[in-house]
Order: C-alpha cells, then sequence, then structure tokens
C-alpha cells in the first residue's frame, strides 16, 4: 500500500513537473488600456495611466494642463484645483462635478478623481473650456487635442517608440493569427513580432517583420489580398499596445505555431492556447 501511495505521488510530481517544463502552466495577464493623449500631434508624458470610465476619459490634470501651456494651482484644504489660462480661471472640487470656470458654473455629468496622488479630470469638459478642439480617435485609443499657437515643452513630450501605424499593423496580425485567442495568448504574439523587430536576424520594423520572407513566408495570412484593409477589433488592439507599451508575457521568444515544430534548432518556451511559443 506504501509504495502505491508514493508511486501516485510521484507521478503527480512528474505531470505537474512535465506541464511547468512544457510551458502548460503561466498567470493571466491583466487586460490594460492604455490611452495616448495628444496635443498639436505630441503624445504627452504622464505618470499615472488615463483610464475611461462610462464613455469619460479621465488624465491627469497637472500634465495636460501644463503641456498647454497653463498654470495649475492647488489648495488642499478645499480640495481644489485651480487651472489659469489666458487669464481665465477655472476651479474645480475633487468629488465635485461642478466647474467654475471664472466664477460661473458649469455642471459635468462626472466627478473630479483622485487616483495615486494625482487629481483625475474628464479631459473633454476642461480642455474644450481652455479653448481645444477634442477628438477621441477609437480606434487607436487616443484623444486628440488641437490648440492653436501652443508649442508643447520638450520636457512634457512622451518619446514612443512606436506609430499609431505600426500599432494597426500589430494588431492585424494578431487578428488574424490569434483573434479569437485570449489575451495572454494575443500578447504573445504581439511580443513575437516585436521581439524579432529587435533582433538583428529579422527586419526592423513591425510592417516589415510582418511581410519578412527571407527565409520563407512568416505569417501566411498576412499574404490575403484582405489583409491590409482589414480592420482589426478592439481586443485586437488593445493587445497590440499593451505590448508596444513593454509588457511582455513571452520572455524573448521569436517563434509560434499551432502545431509543435519539429525542428531541434529552436527551444519550446510556453504553450497558450495550443499555441507554441518557441525561442
Amino acid at each position: 500500500m506504501r509504495w502505491i501511495k508514493l508511486s501516485i505521488v510521484f507521478l503527480l510530481f512528474f505531470c505537474l513537473f512535465t506541464m511547468v517544463q512544457e510551458g502548460e502552466v503561466q498567470a493571466a495577464v491583466s487586460k490594460q488600456i492604455f490611452v495616448t493623449v495628444e496635443i498639436n500631434g505630441s503624445p504627452i508624458k504622464m505618470d499615472v495611466q488615463p483610464y475611461i470610465i462610462n464613455g469619460r476619459t479621465y488624465v491627469p490634470l497637472r500634465f495636460v494642463v501644463e503641456a498647454l501651456g497653463a498654470d495649475v494651482h492647488w489648495e488642499p484644504e478645499e480640495r481644489k484645483a485651480i487651472i489659469t489660462c489666458d487669464d481665465k480661471d477655472i476651479e474645480m472640487f475633487v468629488d465635485n462635478n461642478i466647474l467654475l470656470v471664472d466664477e460661473i458654473e458649469q455642471p459635468m455629468d462626472t466627478n473630479i478623481e483622485i487616483v495615486d496622488g494625482r487629481i483625475m479630470i474628464p479631459i473633454r469638459f476642461i480642455a474644450e473650456n481652455l479653448g481645444c478642439s477634442v477628438e477621441w480617435d477609437g480606434l487607436v485609443f487616443s484623444v486628440l487635442i488641437e490648440k492653436e499657437g501652443v508649442e508643447v515643452p520638450q520636457e512634457c513630450i512622451y518619446e514612443r517608440k512606436y506609430t499609431d501605424e505600426d500599432l494597426i499593423w500589430l494588431a492585424r496580425i494578431i487578428n488574424v493569427e490569434g483573434g479569437g485567442l485570449s489575451l495572454d495568448a494575443r500578447l504573445a504574439i504581439a511580443n513575437v513580432v516585436i521581439n524579432r523587430k529587435e533582433s538583428p536576424r529579422f527586419p526592423d520594423s513591425i510592417c516589415d517583420v510582418i511581410f519578412d520572407t527571407r527565409y520563407s513566408v512568416q505569417f501566411p495570412p498576412a499574404h490575403r489580398e484582405s489583409f491590409k484593409e482589414l480592420v482589426p477589433s478592439k481586443e485586437c488592439i488593445i493587445s497590440a499596445k499593451m505590448a508596444l507599451e513593454g509588457i511582455n508575457n513571452i520572455d524573448n521568444a521569436l517563434f509560434f505555431n499551432n502545431v509543435p515544430f519539429k525542428s531541434s534548432s529552436v527551444t519550446l518556451y510556453k504553450i497558450i492556447d495550443g499555441m507554441y511559443f518557441y525561442f
């Protein structure tokens, strides 16, 4: 009996060890929606990520307002922020939906919040009261603010390592290679493309990696006639942007396939949703 119990324990341990070795066990990543804020075409640097609630995009007040050349003053006793711009004063209170624009009340349909020590504002209300035009690009999750005569200070600009075009190409390849898979798998596919872009073995742009045929066709679905006009899904855009913003769940893997590779020249790293990822 004791021998049987030991055999069962050994078998369970062996199965668990094998699953870990082959990448079957992995922690799921959490979805993060990265919202970009651009002022006159320049992405703005922020230390708290914007977020969306009930269709309203919240951004950290100070970073956006100072990029517009305005001043911000915080009065902690009243939990009030005052923006001064072009002889206009805008007062706002945390946990309140009333703006005072030159002492005239303007109600909003949502409250001012504080997150991680930063005042978070619904950007459209504030920007329009500062004389800006505001557009929402839902395809790439970007707030586009325009104001004539404003030159964004260099220290306010976020030096992104990718363009919107890179984002859309990456989302397209995720869409055709793993659009129906989990976030983990979509993110892993995105990072294979990015890892290739950073590797001397492959081309140095997202688009060129996708269409690379140096060794053979790398991503067959990309060579379908409809691929270049494909509008990627929202979930694929989110996955692509997470990867481009540095969230990586497959380390330096350079290959993936929906069946195991027979070649011994690559090393299996992880299996996600039946997709095999290799170094």
